[in-house]
């Protein structure tokens, strides 16, 4: 992660330990995503509890593991960012 925006060079390195509380919204990103898979994926099968849909739910979650990690950031940072600069 960049130190510094290139736009208008705001200071991303906060004090040692900012960023565990992005590991909670990621936490709940993850969630999101894992029902919101259950819901579409449960169309396709005939029962309402299938085993085979817990290996397409961690496929999802690995595969967004990534784009997750740079999203809870971002919130968790605009969750504190001071408007008055």
């Amino acid at each position: 992660m960049n130190s510094h925006c290139s736009h208008c060079q705001y200071k991303f390195e906060k004090e040692p330990g900012f960023f565990f509380g992005a590991m909670y919204v990621s936490y709940g990103l993850t969630v999101a995503e894992s029902i919101a898979t259950y819901v579409i994926a449960q169309f396709f099968f005939d029962k309402a509890f299938d085993l085979r849909l817990i290996p397409i739910i961690g496929v999802v979650i690995i595969a967004m593991a990534s784009f997750n990690i740079r999203l809870s950031r971002l919130l968790w940072i605009y969750m504190f960012k001071n408007y008055s600069m």
